[in-house]
């Protein structure tokens, strides 16, 4: 039987791409388009991975997992965490090394240092991965199948 993976993300395209690249490989997919109806999805669907955005409507990514990772039920649901954030930052960083100006960024990127940061006190566990978009295909399946087989 095929595995089913649960893509949340508001950004319909990336959804579309992701779901053909899981299609190519075996994988069965449902999708929600933000965190209110994604959580609906886990508990309807109960699927073997969940691939989640981190910046998303109605809440967050980090505010989904977080509360996944509460429920005893989806306690070790594997997640693969999806951000833009990351290369953005960096790209951003590079070019602006020497402004010592507050950057446009700045308080996004303290905001992500505080939810880990206190998830990490709270005793929840990271995402089991993160990967930074625009995903390469070949790579998320390769973390797919790290996490959960083929």
């Amino acid at each position: 039987m095929a595995k089913t993976i649960l893509l949340i993300d508001d950004d319909q395209n990336a959804v579309k791409f992701l779901s053909v690249v899981l299609e190519e490989h075996g994988y069965e997919w449902e999708c929600a388009y933000d965190g209110k109806e994604g959580y609906r999805k886990v508990q309807e669907v109960r699927p073997d991975l969940v691939v989640l955005d981190v910046m998303m409507p109605k809440r967050s990514g980090f505010t989904l997992f977080k509360q996944l990772r509460r429920e005893e039920e989806f306690k070790s649901l594997p997640v693969l965490m999806l951000t833009g954030v990351a290369g953005v930052l960096d790209e951003f960083d590079r070019e602006s090394e020497e402004d010592t100006t507050q950057r446009p960024f700045d308080s996004l990127r303290e905001a992500l240092r505080n939810t880990v940061r206190q998830m990490r006190e709270e005793g929840l566990i990271k995402p089991d991965m993160f990967l930074d978009k625009p995903i390469d295909p070949d790579l998320f399946i390769r973390k797919v199948k790290e996490l959960i087989g083929e």
